[in-house]
Protein backbone atom coordinates (compact mmCIF):
# COMPACT_ATOMS: atom_id res chain seq x y z
CA UNK A 1 0.00 0.00 0.00
CA UNK A 2 2.73 2.38 1.04
CA UNK A 3 4.00 2.11 -2.90
CA UNK A 4 0.58 3.05 -3.99
CA UNK A 5 0.23 5.72 -2.31
CA UNK A 6 3.89 6.64 -3.27
CA UNK A 7 2.69 6.34 -7.07
CA UNK A 8 -0.93 8.41 -5.70
CA UNK A 9 1.34 11.32 -4.42
CA UNK A 10 3.58 11.51 -8.11
CA UNK A 11 -0.16 11.66 -9.83
CA UNK A 12 -1.39 14.37 -7.31
CA UNK A 13 1.61 16.33 -8.40
CA UNK A 14 1.74 16.13 -11.89
CA UNK A 15 -2.03 16.30 -12.90
CA UNK A 16 -3.61 17.70 -9.89
CA UNK A 17 -3.36 20.84 -10.06
CA UNK A 18 -4.42 21.03 -13.67
CA UNK A 19 -8.23 20.34 -12.87
CA UNK A 20 -7.93 22.38 -9.56
CA UNK A 21 -6.45 25.09 -10.88
CA UNK A 22 -9.11 26.57 -12.66
CA UNK A 23 -11.73 26.09 -9.88
CA UNK A 24 -9.20 27.46 -7.12
CA UNK A 25 -8.10 30.69 -8.86
CA UNK A 26 -11.98 31.99 -9.77
CA UNK A 27 -12.37 31.26 -5.92
CA UNK A 28 -9.51 33.08 -5.24
CA UNK A 29 -10.32 36.04 -6.85
CA UNK A 30 -14.12 35.91 -6.86
CA UNK A 31 -13.72 38.59 -3.62
CA UNK A 32 -12.07 41.11 -6.39
CA UNK A 33 -13.91 40.23 -8.85
CA UNK A 34 -17.39 40.46 -7.44
CA UNK A 35 -16.32 44.51 -6.62
CA UNK A 36 -15.63 44.75 -9.60
CA UNK A 37 -18.14 43.81 -12.16
CA UNK A 38 -21.74 44.34 -11.79
CA UNK A 39 -24.05 41.56 -10.76
CA UNK A 40 -24.97 41.54 -14.76
CA UNK A 41 -22.09 41.11 -16.15
CA UNK A 42 -21.24 38.42 -13.49
CA UNK A 43 -24.50 36.39 -14.82
CA UNK A 44 -23.56 36.97 -18.43
CA UNK A 45 -20.35 36.06 -17.82
CA UNK A 46 -21.54 32.82 -16.12
CA UNK A 47 -23.76 31.98 -19.06
CA UNK A 48 -21.59 32.32 -21.81
CA UNK A 49 -19.04 30.02 -20.23
CA UNK A 50 -22.07 27.31 -19.04
CA UNK A 51 -22.82 27.55 -22.56
CA UNK A 52 -19.30 26.61 -23.89
CA UNK A 53 -18.94 24.18 -21.51
CA UNK A 54 -22.41 22.77 -23.08
CA UNK A 55 -20.60 22.66 -26.46
CA UNK A 56 -17.51 21.37 -25.57
CA UNK A 57 -19.16 18.64 -23.84
CA UNK A 58 -20.81 17.72 -27.18
CA UNK A 59 -17.77 17.87 -28.67
CA UNK A 60 -15.66 15.29 -26.66
CA UNK A 61 -18.39 12.77 -27.18
CA UNK A 62 -16.87 11.50 -23.70
CA UNK A 63 -13.82 10.33 -25.91
CA UNK A 64 -11.54 11.40 -23.05
CA UNK A 65 -13.31 8.98 -20.69
CA UNK A 66 -13.03 6.16 -23.63
CA UNK A 67 -9.56 6.76 -23.84
CA UNK A 68 -8.77 5.92 -20.79
CA UNK A 69 -11.09 3.24 -20.63
CA UNK A 70 -9.02 2.04 -22.97
CA UNK A 71 -5.85 2.86 -22.75
CA UNK A 72 -4.25 -0.14 -21.09
CA UNK A 73 -6.03 -3.04 -23.11
CA UNK A 74 -3.00 -3.67 -24.87
CA UNK A 75 0.47 -2.92 -23.12
CA UNK A 76 2.05 -1.58 -26.55
CA UNK A 77 3.64 1.50 -26.54
CA UNK A 78 3.10 1.98 -30.31
CA UNK A 79 -0.66 1.01 -30.16
CA UNK A 80 -1.26 3.30 -27.10
CA UNK A 81 0.28 6.28 -29.53
CA UNK A 82 -1.88 5.71 -32.23
CA UNK A 83 -5.15 5.28 -29.33
CA UNK A 84 -4.05 8.76 -28.73
CA UNK A 85 -4.27 10.07 -32.17
CA UNK A 86 -7.27 8.44 -33.12
CA UNK A 87 -9.08 9.63 -29.90
CA UNK A 88 -7.68 13.70 -31.13
CA UNK A 89 -8.67 12.70 -34.67
CA UNK A 90 -12.37 11.86 -33.20
CA UNK A 91 -12.62 14.72 -31.32
CA UNK A 92 -11.75 17.41 -33.63
CA UNK A 93 -14.00 16.02 -36.46
CA UNK A 94 -16.55 16.99 -34.45
CA UNK A 95 -15.41 20.43 -32.71
CA UNK A 96 -13.95 22.48 -35.52
CA UNK A 97 -17.42 21.83 -37.46
CA UNK A 98 -19.34 23.03 -33.97
CA UNK A 99 -17.00 25.92 -33.26
CA UNK A 100 -17.78 26.99 -36.66
CA UNK A 101 -21.46 26.29 -36.23
CA UNK A 102 -21.47 28.52 -33.13
CA UNK A 103 -19.47 31.22 -34.46
CA UNK A 104 -21.34 31.63 -37.38
CA UNK A 105 -24.94 31.84 -35.75
CA UNK A 106 -23.72 34.09 -32.82
CA UNK A 107 -25.94 36.75 -33.88
CA UNK A 108 -28.96 34.77 -33.70
CA UNK A 109 -27.96 32.93 -30.68
CA UNK A 110 -27.70 36.18 -28.55
CA UNK A 111 -30.67 37.93 -30.08
CA UNK A 112 -32.88 34.44 -28.49
CA UNK A 113 -30.88 34.51 -25.11
CA UNK A 114 -30.63 38.60 -24.44
CA UNK A 115 -32.92 39.52 -26.67
CA UNK A 116 -29.88 41.51 -27.97
CA UNK A 117 -27.18 41.10 -30.10
CA UNK A 118 -24.43 42.72 -27.50
CA UNK A 119 -22.83 39.87 -26.59
CA UNK A 120 -22.42 38.36 -30.24
CA UNK A 121 -18.23 38.71 -29.48
CA UNK A 122 -18.72 36.63 -26.33
CA UNK A 123 -20.60 33.18 -28.82
CA UNK A 124 -18.25 33.85 -31.07
CA UNK A 125 -14.94 33.73 -28.79
CA UNK A 126 -16.48 30.52 -27.46
CA UNK A 127 -16.85 29.01 -30.89
CA UNK A 128 -13.73 30.38 -32.65
CA UNK A 129 -11.47 28.57 -29.57
CA UNK A 130 -13.88 25.45 -29.12
CA UNK A 131 -11.57 23.12 -31.09
CA UNK A 132 -8.11 24.26 -28.77
CA UNK A 133 -9.86 23.56 -25.36
CA UNK A 134 -11.03 19.80 -26.96
CA UNK A 135 -8.00 18.87 -27.90
CA UNK A 136 -6.03 19.97 -24.92
CA UNK A 137 -8.63 18.04 -22.74
CA UNK A 138 -7.57 14.64 -24.63
CA UNK A 139 -4.17 15.19 -24.31
CA UNK A 140 -3.86 15.67 -20.94
CA UNK A 141 -6.51 12.67 -20.63
CA UNK A 142 -3.65 11.08 -22.71
CA UNK A 143 -0.72 11.99 -20.71
CA UNK A 144 -2.86 11.00 -17.63
CA UNK A 145 -3.17 7.27 -19.05
CA UNK A 146 0.18 6.86 -19.84
CA UNK A 147 1.45 7.92 -15.76
CA UNK A 148 3.65 11.18 -17.40
CA UNK A 149 4.57 13.01 -14.31
CA UNK A 150 6.56 15.78 -15.68
CA UNK A 151 3.97 16.37 -18.40
CA UNK A 152 1.24 16.84 -16.02
CA UNK A 153 3.25 19.43 -14.23
CA UNK A 154 3.91 21.54 -17.19
CA UNK A 155 0.37 21.27 -18.46
CA UNK A 156 -0.74 22.01 -14.66
CA UNK A 157 1.70 25.12 -14.50
CA UNK A 158 0.79 26.49 -17.80
CA UNK A 159 -3.33 26.57 -16.76
CA UNK A 160 -2.13 28.27 -13.94
CA UNK A 161 -0.38 30.85 -15.40
CA UNK A 162 -2.96 31.24 -17.87
CA UNK A 163 -5.12 31.84 -15.05
CA UNK A 164 -3.79 34.38 -13.33
CA UNK A 165 -2.60 36.19 -16.23
CA UNK A 166 -6.15 36.32 -17.75
CA UNK A 167 -7.47 37.60 -13.77
CA UNK A 168 -5.19 39.96 -13.97
CA UNK A 169 -4.94 41.57 -17.17
CA UNK A 170 -8.57 41.27 -18.73
CA UNK A 171 -10.65 41.65 -15.98
CA UNK A 172 -8.67 43.58 -12.73
CA UNK A 173 -6.51 45.85 -15.10
CA UNK A 174 -8.38 46.20 -18.55
CA UNK A 175 -11.40 45.94 -16.96
CA UNK A 176 -13.11 44.27 -19.52
CA UNK A 177 -16.05 42.80 -17.84
CA UNK A 178 -18.39 39.90 -19.19
CA UNK A 179 -15.82 39.53 -21.98
CA UNK A 180 -12.66 39.59 -19.19
CA UNK A 181 -14.20 36.74 -17.29
CA UNK A 182 -15.30 34.39 -20.68
CA UNK A 183 -11.17 35.51 -22.10
CA UNK A 184 -9.50 34.25 -18.93
CA UNK A 185 -11.06 30.50 -19.30
CA UNK A 186 -10.68 30.61 -23.15
CA UNK A 187 -6.80 31.79 -22.97
CA UNK A 188 -6.46 29.06 -20.72
CA UNK A 189 -7.50 26.34 -22.99
CA UNK A 190 -5.64 27.49 -25.71
CA UNK A 191 -2.61 27.40 -23.97
CA UNK A 192 -2.98 23.92 -22.47
CA UNK A 193 -3.74 22.91 -26.26
CA UNK A 194 -0.66 24.08 -27.84
CA UNK A 195 1.44 22.68 -24.86
CA UNK A 196 0.75 19.55 -24.95
CA UNK A 197 0.34 19.46 -28.43
CA UNK A 198 4.34 20.75 -28.62
CA UNK A 199 5.34 18.55 -25.09
CA UNK A 200 3.34 15.23 -26.86
CA UNK A 201 4.39 15.36 -30.08
CA UNK A 202 6.31 12.66 -30.04
CA UNK A 203 3.30 10.72 -28.64
CA UNK A 204 0.65 10.60 -30.67
CA UNK A 205 0.79 8.11 -33.53
CA UNK A 206 -1.45 8.60 -36.53
CA UNK A 207 -5.07 7.90 -36.54
CA UNK A 208 -6.49 4.13 -36.63
CA UNK A 209 -10.02 4.02 -37.91
CA UNK A 210 -10.53 0.85 -36.27
CA UNK A 211 -9.43 2.60 -33.38
CA UNK A 212 -11.87 6.17 -33.78
CA UNK A 213 -14.46 3.18 -33.90
CA UNK A 214 -13.92 1.33 -31.20
CA UNK A 215 -13.22 5.11 -29.25
CA UNK A 216 -16.50 6.40 -31.00
CA UNK A 217 -18.92 3.25 -29.71
CA UNK A 218 -17.27 3.84 -26.14
CA UNK A 219 -18.03 7.28 -26.03
CA UNK A 220 -21.88 7.00 -27.88
CA UNK A 221 -21.99 5.05 -24.77
CA UNK A 222 -21.02 7.03 -22.29
CA UNK A 223 -21.76 10.70 -23.57
CA UNK A 224 -25.29 10.45 -21.63
CA UNK A 225 -22.82 10.43 -18.76
CA UNK A 226 -20.88 13.64 -19.50
CA UNK A 227 -24.04 15.14 -20.54
CA UNK A 228 -26.37 13.94 -17.57
CA UNK A 229 -23.23 15.54 -15.26
CA UNK A 230 -23.55 18.95 -16.62
CA UNK A 231 -27.02 18.97 -16.63
CA UNK A 232 -26.50 18.24 -12.67
CA UNK A 233 -24.60 21.42 -12.88
CA UNK A 234 -26.99 24.02 -14.15
CA UNK A 235 -30.52 22.39 -15.02
CA UNK A 236 -31.56 24.35 -11.40
CA UNK A 237 -30.79 27.54 -12.33
CA UNK A 238 -33.81 27.70 -15.13
CA UNK A 239 -36.11 26.19 -12.23
CA UNK A 240 -35.23 28.82 -10.24
CA UNK A 241 -35.53 32.22 -12.07
CA UNK A 242 -39.05 31.35 -12.02
CA UNK A 243 -40.05 31.17 -8.39
CA UNK A 244 -36.96 33.33 -6.40
CA UNK A 245 -35.90 36.41 -6.61
CA UNK A 246 -32.77 37.08 -7.83
CA UNK A 247 -31.27 38.08 -4.38
CA UNK A 248 -32.11 34.21 -3.34
CA UNK A 249 -30.30 32.99 -6.82
CA UNK A 250 -27.35 34.61 -5.70
CA UNK A 251 -27.19 33.05 -2.02
CA UNK A 252 -27.42 29.55 -3.52
CA UNK A 253 -24.66 30.98 -6.30
CA UNK A 254 -22.10 31.78 -3.55
CA UNK A 255 -23.17 28.73 -1.36
CA UNK A 256 -22.39 26.51 -4.70
CA UNK A 257 -19.18 28.32 -4.99
CA UNK A 258 -18.08 27.26 -1.51
CA UNK A 259 -19.19 24.05 -1.06
CA UNK A 260 -17.23 23.50 -4.64
CA UNK A 261 -14.07 23.94 -2.57
CA UNK A 262 -14.23 20.03 -1.70
CA UNK A 263 -14.38 19.39 -5.30
CA UNK A 264 -11.09 21.31 -5.91
CA UNK A 265 -10.02 19.50 -2.65
CA UNK A 266 -10.68 16.33 -3.99
CA UNK A 267 -10.07 16.16 -7.73
CA UNK A 268 -6.25 15.90 -7.34
CA UNK A 269 -7.18 12.76 -5.74
CA UNK A 270 -9.90 11.57 -7.94
CA UNK A 271 -7.80 12.08 -11.08
CA UNK A 272 -4.85 11.00 -10.45
CA UNK A 273 -6.25 7.65 -8.60
CA UNK A 274 -8.66 6.39 -11.99
CA UNK A 275 -5.74 6.15 -13.73
CA UNK A 276 -3.46 4.57 -11.36
CA UNK A 277 -6.29 2.09 -10.10
CA UNK A 278 -7.32 1.10 -13.89
CA UNK A 279 -3.33 0.58 -14.45
CA UNK A 280 -3.07 -1.66 -11.37
CA UNK A 281 -5.71 -3.58 -12.20
CA UNK A 282 -4.00 -6.59 -12.88
CA UNK A 283 -1.65 -6.42 -10.06
CA UNK A 284 -1.61 -8.71 -6.91
CA UNK A 285 -4.11 -7.36 -3.86
CA UNK A 286 -5.20 -5.14 -5.94
CA UNK A 287 -8.51 -5.46 -4.36
CA UNK A 288 -6.97 -5.06 -1.03
CA UNK A 289 -5.69 -1.39 -2.66
CA UNK A 290 -8.92 -0.63 -3.96
CA UNK A 291 -10.61 -0.83 -0.45
CA UNK A 292 -8.04 0.75 1.48
CA UNK A 293 -7.83 3.72 -1.35
CA UNK A 294 -12.13 4.44 -0.47
CA UNK A 295 -11.67 4.51 2.96
CA UNK A 296 -9.23 6.94 2.42
CA UNK A 297 -10.91 9.02 0.24
CA UNK A 298 -14.28 9.18 1.65
CA UNK A 299 -13.19 10.00 4.94
CA UNK A 300 -11.36 12.98 3.57
CA UNK A 301 -14.47 14.10 1.66
CA UNK A 302 -16.97 13.44 4.83
CA UNK A 303 -14.89 15.50 6.74
CA UNK A 304 -13.83 18.00 4.48
CA UNK A 305 -18.02 18.08 3.79
CA UNK A 306 -18.64 18.78 7.48
CA UNK A 307 -15.93 21.46 7.96
CA UNK A 308 -17.12 23.54 5.41
CA UNK A 309 -20.92 23.05 6.40
CA UNK A 310 -19.14 23.96 10.21
CA UNK A 311 -16.79 26.98 8.78
CA UNK A 312 -19.76 28.63 5.99
CA UNK A 313 -20.27 31.69 8.28
CA UNK A 314 -16.30 32.21 8.74
CA UNK A 315 -15.60 31.77 5.06
CA UNK A 316 -18.94 33.57 3.58
CA UNK A 317 -17.30 36.51 5.32
CA UNK A 318 -13.69 36.54 3.96
CA UNK A 319 -14.95 35.39 0.03
CA UNK A 320 -17.74 37.86 0.05
CA UNK A 321 -19.98 40.49 2.16
CA UNK A 322 -21.90 40.08 4.80
CA UNK A 323 -24.72 40.69 3.19
CA UNK A 324 -24.23 36.58 1.69
CA UNK A 325 -24.37 35.28 4.95
CA UNK A 326 -27.79 33.90 4.39
CA UNK A 327 -26.52 31.84 2.31
CA UNK A 328 -24.52 29.62 4.99
CA UNK A 329 -27.17 26.69 6.29
CA UNK A 330 -27.21 25.74 2.01
CA UNK A 331 -23.58 25.14 1.85
CA UNK A 332 -23.03 21.88 3.82
CA UNK A 333 -25.69 20.16 2.32
CA UNK A 334 -24.27 21.12 -1.31
CA UNK A 335 -20.96 20.07 0.06
CA UNK A 336 -22.39 16.39 -0.10
CA UNK A 337 -22.72 16.83 -4.11
CA UNK A 338 -19.34 16.45 -4.42
CA UNK A 339 -19.34 13.86 -1.27
CA UNK A 340 -21.36 11.38 -3.74
CA UNK A 341 -19.28 12.63 -6.83
CA UNK A 342 -16.49 10.72 -5.02
CA UNK A 343 -18.48 7.51 -4.11
CA UNK A 344 -19.46 7.63 -7.64
CA UNK A 345 -16.01 8.06 -8.89
CA UNK A 346 -15.02 4.92 -7.52
CA UNK A 347 -17.72 2.75 -8.50
CA UNK A 348 -16.49 4.13 -11.87
CA UNK A 349 -13.00 2.82 -11.90
CA UNK A 350 -14.61 -0.75 -10.96
CA UNK A 351 -16.87 0.01 -13.42
CA UNK A 352 -14.57 0.70 -16.27
CA UNK A 353 -11.84 -2.02 -15.83
CA UNK A 354 -15.45 -4.24 -16.56
CA UNK A 355 -16.18 -2.12 -19.65
CA UNK A 356 -19.65 -1.52 -18.29
CA UNK A 357 -19.76 1.53 -19.81
CA UNK A 358 -23.61 1.43 -20.30
CA UNK A 359 -24.16 0.61 -16.20
CA UNK A 360 -22.07 4.01 -15.65
CA UNK A 361 -24.38 5.89 -18.74
CA UNK A 362 -27.72 4.66 -17.33
CA UNK A 363 -26.98 5.83 -13.71
CA UNK A 364 -25.97 9.16 -14.57
CA UNK A 365 -28.88 9.81 -16.67
CA UNK A 366 -31.29 8.54 -13.85
CA UNK A 367 -29.37 11.14 -11.61
CA UNK A 368 -30.51 13.61 -14.06
CA UNK A 369 -33.64 13.18 -14.27
CA UNK A 370 -34.79 12.58 -10.89
CA UNK A 371 -33.22 15.72 -10.87
CA UNK A 372 -34.93 17.08 -12.86
CA UNK A 373 -37.98 16.03 -11.54
CA UNK A 374 -37.69 16.98 -7.93
CA UNK A 375 -36.63 20.55 -9.20
CA UNK A 376 -40.24 20.74 -10.62
CA UNK A 377 -41.88 19.60 -7.70
CA UNK A 378 -39.44 20.79 -5.12
CA UNK A 379 -38.72 24.29 -6.04
CA UNK A 380 -42.00 25.85 -6.55
CA UNK A 381 -43.11 25.03 -2.88
CA UNK A 382 -39.27 25.37 -0.92
CA UNK A 383 -37.06 27.51 -3.20
CA UNK A 384 -33.50 27.31 -2.80
CA UNK A 385 -33.81 24.35 -0.37
CA UNK A 386 -35.93 22.73 -2.52
CA UNK A 387 -33.12 23.10 -5.38
CA UNK A 388 -30.42 21.99 -2.69
CA UNK A 389 -32.60 18.92 -1.59
CA UNK A 390 -33.28 18.25 -5.68
CA UNK A 391 -29.67 18.53 -6.58
CA UNK A 392 -28.00 16.45 -3.81
CA UNK A 393 -30.52 13.06 -4.24
CA UNK A 394 -30.07 13.65 -8.12
CA UNK A 395 -26.04 13.33 -7.17
CA UNK A 396 -26.78 10.21 -4.78
CA UNK A 397 -28.75 7.95 -7.58
CA UNK A 398 -26.06 7.60 -9.87
CA UNK A 399 -23.82 6.08 -6.50
CA UNK A 400 -26.44 3.61 -5.17
CA UNK A 401 -27.78 2.94 -8.78
CA UNK A 402 -24.27 2.26 -10.00
CA UNK A 403 -23.19 0.17 -6.66
CA UNK A 404 -26.59 -2.08 -6.75
CA UNK A 405 -25.78 -2.89 -10.68
CA UNK A 406 -22.43 -3.80 -10.03
CA UNK A 407 -22.78 -5.96 -7.08
CA UNK A 408 -24.99 -8.34 -8.79
CA UNK A 409 -22.04 -8.99 -11.24
CA UNK A 410 -19.44 -9.64 -8.79
CA UNK A 411 -18.22 -8.56 -5.23
CA UNK A 412 -16.88 -5.11 -5.18
CA UNK A 413 -13.75 -4.42 -2.86
CA UNK A 414 -15.19 -1.35 -1.29
CA UNK A 415 -16.41 -1.70 2.98
CA UNK A 416 -20.04 -0.26 2.11
CA UNK A 417 -20.67 -0.82 5.61
CA UNK A 418 -18.45 1.35 6.98
CA UNK A 419 -18.53 4.07 4.09
CA UNK A 420 -22.44 4.42 5.48
CA UNK A 421 -21.92 4.31 8.88
CA UNK A 422 -19.28 7.43 8.89
CA UNK A 423 -21.79 9.18 6.49
CA UNK A 424 -24.72 8.98 9.13
CA UNK A 425 -22.51 10.31 12.06
CA UNK A 426 -21.24 13.02 9.29
CA UNK A 427 -24.87 13.72 8.75
CA UNK A 428 -25.75 14.03 13.11
CA UNK A 429 -22.89 16.61 13.55
CA UNK A 430 -24.30 18.79 10.37
CA UNK A 431 -27.74 19.12 11.97
CA UNK A 432 -26.80 19.21 15.50
CA UNK A 433 -24.90 22.61 14.14
CA UNK A 434 -27.42 23.77 12.36
CA UNK A 435 -29.74 23.72 15.21
CA UNK A 436 -27.31 25.34 17.50
CA UNK A 437 -28.09 28.61 18.97
CA UNK A 438 -26.52 31.65 18.81
CA UNK A 439 -23.44 32.09 20.35
CA UNK A 440 -20.62 34.24 20.73
CA UNK A 441 -17.61 33.67 18.10
CA UNK A 442 -15.10 32.03 20.38
CA UNK A 443 -17.84 29.41 21.45
CA UNK A 444 -19.02 28.38 18.65
CA UNK A 445 -15.68 28.18 17.37
CA UNK A 446 -14.63 26.06 20.15
CA UNK A 447 -18.19 23.88 19.83
CA UNK A 448 -17.17 23.20 15.55
CA UNK A 449 -13.61 22.13 16.69
CA UNK A 450 -15.67 19.82 18.62
CA UNK A 451 -17.69 18.40 15.99
CA UNK A 452 -14.70 18.01 14.00
CA UNK A 453 -13.03 16.07 16.36
CA UNK A 454 -15.86 13.59 17.38
CA UNK A 455 -16.04 12.96 13.55
CA UNK A 456 -12.74 12.08 13.29
CA UNK A 457 -12.98 9.74 16.61
CA UNK A 458 -15.54 8.40 14.75
CA UNK A 459 -13.58 7.20 11.89
CA UNK A 460 -11.38 5.24 13.99
CA UNK A 461 -14.54 3.53 15.84
CA UNK A 462 -16.05 2.77 12.80
CA UNK A 463 -12.73 1.50 10.34
CA UNK A 464 -12.74 3.88 8.27
CA UNK A 465 -9.20 5.06 9.45
CA UNK A 466 -7.49 2.17 11.44
CA UNK A 467 -5.39 2.25 14.78
CA UNK A 468 -2.55 1.00 12.86
CA UNK A 469 -3.24 3.75 10.27
CA UNK A 470 -3.81 6.41 12.78
CA UNK A 471 -0.21 5.29 14.95
CA UNK A 472 2.10 4.68 11.62
CA UNK A 473 1.06 8.30 10.64
CA UNK A 474 1.52 10.01 13.63
CA UNK A 475 5.08 8.55 13.58
CA UNK A 476 6.19 9.43 10.12
CA UNK A 477 4.42 12.72 10.96
CA UNK A 478 7.02 12.74 14.20
CA UNK A 479 9.77 11.59 12.14
CA UNK A 480 9.18 14.34 9.03
CA UNK A 481 9.53 16.93 11.75
CA UNK A 482 12.80 15.87 13.65
CA UNK A 483 13.96 15.67 10.63
CA UNK A 484 12.97 19.05 9.51
CA UNK A 485 13.98 20.61 13.09
CA UNK A 486 17.57 18.51 13.26
CA UNK A 487 20.27 20.77 12.58
CA UNK A 488 22.56 20.56 9.73
CA UNK A 489 26.27 19.77 9.44
CA UNK A 490 28.01 20.98 7.22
Amino acid sequence: MRETLRRLSKMIVGYGAIQWAGPFLSFVFTPIITRILAPSDYGIADYAVSFASMFGTVALLAAPQALMAHFNDRADEAWQKRLTGSALALVLSFGIPLGVALFLFAPQIGEVTFHSQTYTHLFRLVGGTLAFGVCGSVLTTAGQAMLRVRWGMLFSATTIAATVVGNVLFIIVLRLGATGMVLTPVVAGVAVCLVSLWRMRQAIGRPSRALMSTLLRSGVTLFPTTISAWALQVIDRFFLILYVPTEALGYYAIANKVAALLYVAMVPFLNAWTPLALAMQREPNAEHRYASMSRYLAGIALAAALALGLFAPEILLVVARPAYLPATPYVGFLAYVHVFSVFTTMLDISAMADKQFRAISVTMVAGAVTNIILNFIFIPRYGVWGATVATVIGYAVPAIWLYVVLRHRAPLPYPVGKLIAAWFVQFGLLMLNLFLPPLHWTFAIAIKLLLMLLLMLSFVAIGIVTPFEVRHGWLALRRLASARLRPSHS
